[in-house]
């Protein structure tokens, strides 16, 4: 049989997950002002930055949380011609339920999808052996309690159970010969995609305190463990994606990859997260935040998309071994408006860790920058809350990240030295509704 060359031409990304739009906030109230709680968290969503909040709960509350994400992600090219990935828009809900249990101990439990990503480029996208789709979704059920030693300190602990579901494709090119008549003659190249689809899960902690050291001064500290999702030998479904009307290139497809049983192993990470926060009250209406966080994204593994065969064809992308760790501050401002209302706002900043030679649109993160407001209407009884937001992402400038069709050798695929642009944003809106008993 004749030599099958294929050319898989594999994207070797890191999945760097940082607070951007793969780590989404939690809780109408956390969402409102960006995460920028870990000192002031005192309601449900506390089991999500800092557990040590949860002490502050003085009656059973059921949070309900539904958000619509709505991305925007674009290459355009030297010569002007934009291509967009799809604008698919992604809903995340999540679920809070505290319960005190007596004055000093609140136990609480959460529903959150604190990860969700999803790139989908045409095929036209001259880019696209370099930018392998995929998406990324994380479910996570927690379990916590914060305990209040004394009146001006609180510490907190949660458990955290994950499941991440991948479903990873990449493109590549691939003959087809001559096979009805016999005489196995090249007669053109086709597109196809290998396809995986799994799900993995892991577990963590969080652990926070709150710390009242002035009358109008609180601190906030947490820590959040590494997650890791191996998925290992998971079986590649392959699918031809090009419309060629010749019963040869069925029968060649058939052939070529309806006997193939590949595998795919690759990696998924959240890093471990540390933050600390100091929350200040000039007056009984306002509420002022400063924080840090630390994403420990240089301990993350460079991920690599290996298939079991075709080592040949591996195309070296030239990635750093280790990026730095990505550093994000912000600050968040509270006004209460009326006994029931409060307005809410926070601005935040994520410092750049991606090597620019690295970036394509497939890498989780780079440099942003995002706002967020919201309005909450509740007290003592039920109510609710709404945010809207907004989070931008440096323009990349790159070269050599296109691609055009070379029949000549092995690989089939040629890289052009082409300048383009990417650019990535996405605005977000989200409800939450108290049940307060």
């Amino acid at each position: 049989m004749r030599k099958i060359w294929v050319s898989l031409f594999l994207l070797a990304a890191i999945f760097v997950f940082s607070n951007d739009m793969y780590l989404i906030d939690q809780g109408g109230k956390g969402i409102a002002k960006s995460g920028i709680v870990v000192a002031s968290a005192n309601s449900g969503f506390a089991l999500y930055y800092n557990p040590a909040g949860l002490a502050e709960m003085k009656t059973k509350d059921l949070e309900l949380n539904a958000s619509l994400i709505l991305p925007n992600l674009s290459y355009s090219s030297q010569d002007g011609t934009k291509y967009d990935a799809a604008k698919k828009g992604n809903v995340p809900v999540s679920m809070f339920f505290t319960y005190p249990f007596n004055d000093k101990v609140t136990f609480a439990i959460g529903i959150t999808t604190p990860v969700f990503k999803n790139d989908q480029w045409e095929n036209s996208f001259p880019g696209r052996f370099f930018a392998s789709q995929y998406e990324v979704r994380t479910n996570e059920l927690s379990i916590g309690a914060g305990f209040k030693i004394t009146e001006s300190f609180r510490i907190g602990l949660s458990f955290d159970y994950s499941s991440t579901y991948l479903k990873y494709s990449n493109f590549f090119k691939s003959p087809y010969y001559d096979y009805l008549s016999g005489t196995e003659q090249l007669i053109g190249y086709f597109e196809v995609k290998g396809v995986i689809d799994d799900t993995q899960t892991d577990g963590g902690f969080t652990v926070g305190i709150q710390y009242d050291f002035l009358p109008r001064w609180s601190l906030g500290i947490a820590y959040k463990s590494e997650k890791e999702f191996d998925f290992d030998n998971i079986p590649v479904k392959f699918e031809q994606i090009t419309e060629v009307g010749f019963s040869n290139a069925e029968e060649s497809f058939n052939r070529l990859f309806g006997t193939l049983n590949e595998t795919l192993t690759t990696k998924f990470q959240i890093p471990s997260q540390f933050s600390i926060g100091v929350s200040f009250r000039p007056t009984n209406r306002w509420l002022i935040e400063f924080d840090y966080l630390l994403l420990k994204t240089s301990e993350n593994d460079v991920v690599t998309f290996d298939y079991s065969f075709n080592n040949n064809s591996i195309v070296d992308r030239g990635y750093a071994e280790k990026w730095d760790d990505m550093s994000v501050y912000g600050f968040s401002l509270e006004y209460v408006a009326t006994k029931k209302i409060k307005i809410m706002g926070a601005m935040k900043y994520g410092s750049d860790v991606i090597p620019v030679e690295d970036w394509h649109p497939a890498i989780a993160n780079g440099e942003m920058f995002w706002i967020s407001l919201g309005l909450s209407y509740l007290n003592e009884g039920n109510g609710f809350v709404f945010a809207m937001f907004f989070k931008n992402y440096k323009d990349y400038v790159v070269s050599g990240q296109e691609y055009v069709f070379n029949p000549i050798g092995e690989g089939y695929l040629k890289l052009t030295d082409n300048t383009g642009k990417y650019d990535r944003n996405f605005v977000g809106f989200t409800y939450s509704y108290h049940l307060r008993f």
